[in-house]
């Protein structure tokens, strides 16, 4: 019952931290150490934490306290454009197009907030438009001990995405054209003014010739503005309209990107039609791993990991413009199509020292160290799509096998002061992430300062930089930690944040971030 509860709970922060598709993962920041230093750790690993970065670290050296239990978690969020905001926009509009849908159907405007909701549905949907766009969140928890040249874990990797999948060809309004014929300029004080404001905001945004091949007429800015208020109910009263009106001229600058590149898409559906979505996909993985690392010549070692890793995949995907349903939703539609399956890994790393390779003293004591993991690629396999699902998720579903695909990566390191190291990361291989458009190649600088070194008292502190060299909608962040090692007790703090923003709720958020805690006990 424990077990059950973990893996949903665990799989319950891949999904909902990202609003709550997909192949390997990309490396993940596990451990306080590694994230305060932008996720510099390769060459730098020694302790419990050597098993997850560079295995070869767990060889034992006289000099160092790594022997102990360290328990840890983190997570990360990375967003592109402001697909959050996007997708939260659309589904909590829904029943408003609903409203338009039906709008739609009878040929005519129905309200004052159909205008509304027809270009600020627009501006939204505009949001998600973009090859690398969607949402990316990674957690971990677990706990190593190390004994000697051993380490014996038991962590869970979870990573979870967004994806919008925009429709792009159902966004015509040929159904309104029939009620769209009175283009009367207006009389009243508030009309006048209203229509004047919408006429303006159609030729700035240069949209009035997508406006008219999209509702299928032939007007000046003016006469489809007048056209549009015209065609409202009697019922509908002046500051209504002044409202709706405001609305669509905020949301004009928006929409006018959909409206200019696909003003002549698919001529024979409408928006009502519109079939944007959003795919979510999940998964977490288990891992009982057992690590052991050997010096094989002073200042050569090498070490392994052989992990067995359960595999929890979810997937579901919702219809953000006709599904009433909130993003959160998601969460528990993923869980209800999950698939278990079993396989097992293989890590292999090696650390140089190069003063004691070479036997001679080297400015700045370099070390380099190298790491692959998940060498044998583990496969797991995907739910099947539920039966009765809406035809154009079925058609997004992922039916292939997630595979946890072979990573490389090269550290180097120098420790210019006996107080200071400073360290490099690079991925040498181009990882996958669980959305196909974007790939992760991390390039991670970061600085530790040993402030306080004492016998009973350790005070190091940390500062990064990673940058993900393969897609450039992915902000770069930067990474500040801080340790306390008071005798044998062991706790570190670390956190992430992009320098680019992204809004939810109205609200400016970093475009990256993470956290990281850890606890340990080292003797």
């Amino acid at each position: 019952m424990q077990a059950t509860t973990f893996r949903k709970a665990a799989l319950g922060v891949a999904v909902l931290l990202a609003a709550s598709v997909a192949g390997a993962q990309q490396w993940q920041f596990v451990g306080t150490r590694a994230m305060g230093m932008g996720g510099a750790a390769v060459a730098t690993s020694f302790g419990p934490d050597a098993q997850y970065w560079n295995p070869a670290g767990l060889a034992q050296e006289e000099d160092t306290n790594e022997t102990g239990l360290l328990i840890n978690a983190g997570v990360s969020l990375e967003a592109t454009k402001n697909v959050l905001e996007g997708v939260r926009n659309l589904t909590d509009m829904s029943d408003q197009y609903k409203a338009l849908q039906t709008a739609l159907s009878a040929g005519s405007l129905q309200s004052a907030e159909d205008i509304s909701t027809l270009f600020k549905g627009l501006n939204d949907i505009s949001e998600l438009l973009g090859k690398n766009t969607g949402a990316l969140v990674n957690a971990d928890a677990g706990a190593v001990f190390k004994f000697k040249n051993f380490a014996v874990s038991g962590r869970a990797l979870g990573t979870g995405a967004i994806t919008p999948v925009v429709d792009t060809k159902n966004i015509r309004f040929t159904s309104f054209s029939g009620s769209l014929t009175d283009t009367t300029a207006q009389t009243i004080p508030a009309r006048i003014t209203a229509s004047q404001a919408l006429a303006d905001s159609i030729t700035a945004n240069g949209v009035l010739a997508a406006l008219n091949n999209l509702f299928g007429v032939s007007y000046t800015a003016t006469q489809m503005a007048d056209a549009i208020i015209n065609s409202l109910p009697g019922s509908v009263t002046d500051q209504q309209i002044l409202d709706a009106i405001g609305i669509a001229v905020d949301n004009m600058g928006g929409a006018s990107e959909i409206l200019n590149l696909y003003a002549d898409a698919n001529p024979g559906t409408t928006y009502k039609d519109n079939e944007t979505l959003v795919m979510a996909d999940a998964a977490t993985f288990g891992e009982m791993s057992l690590g052991y690392g050997q010096q094989v010549i002073p200042g050569l070692k090498v070490g392994g990991n052989f992990k067995v890793i359960s595999g929890y995949t979810a997937q579901s995907g919702v219809m953000v413009l006709t599904e009433n349903e909130d993003i959160k939703d998601i969460l528990d539609k993923a869980y209800d199509n999950k698939k278990n399956s079993t396989n097992f890994g293989i890590d292999l790393g090696v650390m140089a020292n190069l003063s004691q390779l070479l036997d001679k003293e080297i400015l700045w004591n370099p070390q380099l160290g190298l790491t692959g993991r998940n060498l044998n690629s583990p496969k797991f396999d995907r739910p099947s799509a539920p039966a009765g699902i809406n035809p154009a998720i079925a058609s997004n579903w992922r039916t292939d096998k997630y595979e946890l695909k072979p990573q490389l990566r090269f550290g180097a390191a120098v420790n210019p002061f006996k107080w200071m190291t400073a360290a490099m990361d690079i991925d040498v291989t181009e990882n996958d992430t669980m959305i196909d458009s974007i790939k992760s190649r991390q390039l991670a600088f970061g600085l530790e300062f040993n402030v306080v070194n004492g016998q009973r008292f350790n005070m190091p502190v940390r500062v990064g930089y990673n940058r993900n060299l393969s897609t450039s909608s992915v902000s770069p962040f930067y990474t500040a930690g801080i340790g306390f090692n008071m005798m044998h007790f062991y706790i570190e703090l670390a956190g992430a944040i992009s320098t680019k923003m992204t809004k939810i709720d109205d609200t400016d958020v970093p475009n990256s971030a993470a956290a990281s805690l850890t606890l340990g006990f080292l003797f």
